[in-house]
């Protein structure tokens, strides 16, 4: 699955709960190990505003550099 700005868009709308869970299944499915142990920050704005922020170059650059570490890894 592509994520691009649209699809980001559209995760950015779920409440809080439903955002952190589609962060952590991301990142897992990203071969981040451990995210289902952090802590669903305090302020939730934060994060949406930063990841509202990015674009479609930033999200393949993110892509990206997950790849990476997930192919070294």
């Amino acid at each position: 699955m592509k994520i691009d700005k649209k699809m980001l868009d559209k995760v950015l709308t779920l409440n809080d709960d439903q955002l952190w869970k589609a962060i952590q299944l991301a990142a897992s499915k990203s071969g981040l190990n451990n995210v289902k142990n952090l802590e669903k920050p305090r302020d939730m704005s934060k994060l949406r505003n930063t990841l509202s922020g990015l674009t479609d170059s930033d999200i393949a650059r993110v892509t990206e550099l997950l790849k990476k570490g997930k192919d070294n890894g």
